[in-house]
């Protein structure tokens, strides 16, 4: 049985292991080891644009769902600060792609990316909205 301590640092976990795989995929696409792939991958989520959104709106979701929770300062304080920092991210990921010369800097990209920061983040409003609708608490 997961106590309060064990979920949350599941939940942790789970996002370091996911930001791991995305920062994997970008230093592949900057050394241009296993391309292919990569390409295999963008091409199966529906190209580069829409694999930002996919790709960003997890991101967003799962760092909402790991370290958002009620504080003083309350849920949306939260929520506002960790959507700002993963932009921020996403911005200094961008940025560095325009100083590498194997990859480009594209202000789509980065609008994608921000489009999937904010989907994220009303999936996980939705989701706490229905569990407190409804009631629905999970203990955790």
């Amino acid at each position: 049985m997961f106590t309060r301590s064990t979920w949350f640092k599941s939940k942790v976990i789970l996002l370091i292991v996911y930001g791991c795989f995305l920062i994997t995929l970008s230093i592949f696409k900057t050394t241009e080891i296993m391309l292919p792939a990569i390409f295999r991958m963008e091409f199966f989520l529906g190209g580069d644009k829409l694999t930002h959104l996919i790709l960003s709106s997890i991101l967003s979701f799962l760092a909402l769902w790991a370290l958002a929770y009620k504080s003083s300062k309350g849920l949306m304080y939260r929520c506002f600060i960790i959507c700002l920092l993963l932009i921020i991210g996403l911005l200094v990921d961008e940025l560095h792609q325009a100083l590498v010369g194997s990859r480009r800097f594209e202000w789509l990209d980065f609008a994608c990316g921000v489009g999937g920061i904010g989907l994220g983040f009303m999936s996980f409003l939705a989701i706490q909205y229905f569990q407190l609708k409804h009631n629905i608490t999970s203990g955790y």
